[in-house]
């Protein structure tokens, strides 16, 4: 549509600018042809202008207005407010400056400067209402009906990964987890896409976040409200812009995101740090009972776990997967995926286990 529009403009003006041309001159004198030969043919060549660059014109103006279009339709009823004040309050201060440009001579000096100024006034007011549109709605909560952002006092937001793991609630329960405890609308957004996925392990996974969002939000514990940066396309990306803008704090059980987090100076609770601190502490020499379960990594190693999930990796115990083994203690290591014990078997133990004591001889 926006192309035929644009080459009937084109072709009109085509049309009427060959028509002026052929007055212009005296053709018939010029060229020997006769005045309606002259008019046919310079109303020719001003159609045909017209409809090859109203083509061309008209296609870059479509697709330009496609991309105004998505760009809108991203934007909220609130950032659409602003942005229209933003434009007014710029196009404002641009005519009180170009005021005494109407004293300039030559006077399309006067109209050029201030068509420019128009422009740059308008798109910088724009501009700046859209990049500042959080702040103005946290000044002005009530403004284009806008709803308030949170309080960022003792706030904390909650990931997709801390929903879906759900140890949120026993710390809530405990009152380890204190504050006020959100999920943002986006999250819920993820969620129920996963709920929806074809893959069944997203899908159970999507489906356990949403149940405990709801078992949570129905006894109080945590709530839920309507943030969006529709401008940022991954979700971690709009949890971090959040917490910036309002303070508050994150907690997540995705390491990544840690680490990104606190590089930006933002407060984030990681559920499995938490968790892994408040397993009981090994020394070295402390002796452990363990059943292998597996070889490890390295030759005649053999791993066993903890009864809190503690993954113990054993020296020379390869021999006795499936056993319960005596150990004791030469190295713990904290990853970010939690603790790892080092172990070497107790060689004499094994050997009690399996051939009695002496003194049953």
């Amino acid at each position: 549509m926006i192309v035929h529009i644009t080459r009937f403009v084109f072709v009109t003006a085509g049309v009427l600018g060959g028509y002026a041309v052929s007055g212009l001159i005296d053709w018939p004198e010029t060229t020997g042809y006769p005045d309606y030969f002259v008019i046919f043919i310079f109303l020719i060549l001003g159609t045909s202008m017209g409809y090859l660059l109203g083509g061309i014109l008209g296609r870059e103006f479509a697709i330009a207005y496609r991309g105004v279009e998505e760009r809108v339709s991203d934007l909220s009823t609130s950032e659409i407010a602003l942005g229209t004040v933003g434009l007014l309050i710029g196009l404002t201060i641009a005519w009180l400056v170009s005021l005494p440009l109407r004293l300039v001579e030559p006077s399309w000096v006067a109209i050029l400067s201030t068509a420019l100024l128009f422009v740059l006034g308008g798109y910088f007011g724009l501009r700046v209402a859209l990049l500042k549109r959080t702040e103005v709605i946290r000044a002005f909560p009530g403004v284009a009906g806008a709803q308030p952002i949170v309080s960022a006092a003792r706030m904390r937001i909650l990931d997709t990964s801390a929903v879906i793991d759900g140890r949120f609630l026993q710390l809530v329960g405990l009152g380890t987890l204190d504050g006020d405890i959100r999920v943002p609308g986006f999250v819920i957004t993820e969620l129920h896409t996963l709920a929806d996925s074809s893959d069944d392990i997203k899908r159970s996974r999507g489906r356990r976040g949403l149940d405990l969002l709801a078992t949570s939000s129905a006894t109080g514990g945590i709530q839920t409200f309507e943030a969006d940066y529709p401008e940022i396309k991954t979700v971690d990306d709009k949890l971090l812009r959040l917490a910036t803008d309002t303070g508050a704090g994150i907690v997540t059980v995705d390491f990544n995101l840690t680490k990104v987090a606190r590089v930006r100076g933002l407060e984030t609770l990681n559920i499995n740090e938490v968790a892994a601190a408040l397993k009981p502490a090994h020394l070295p020499g402390e002796p452990l009972r363990v059943h292998v379960t597996r070889e490890g990594k390295e030759a005649g190693q053999g791993v066993g776990y903890l009864e809190d999930g503690t993954m113990v990796v054993i020296a020379d115990a390869d021999e006795y997967i499936g056993q319960d083994v005596d150990t004791e203690v030469t190295s713990v290591l904290q990853t970010s995926a939690g603790r790892m014990v080092f172990a070497r078997f107790v060689a004499d133990a094994v050997g009690l286990l399996e051939h009695g004591s002496p003194d049953e001889g």
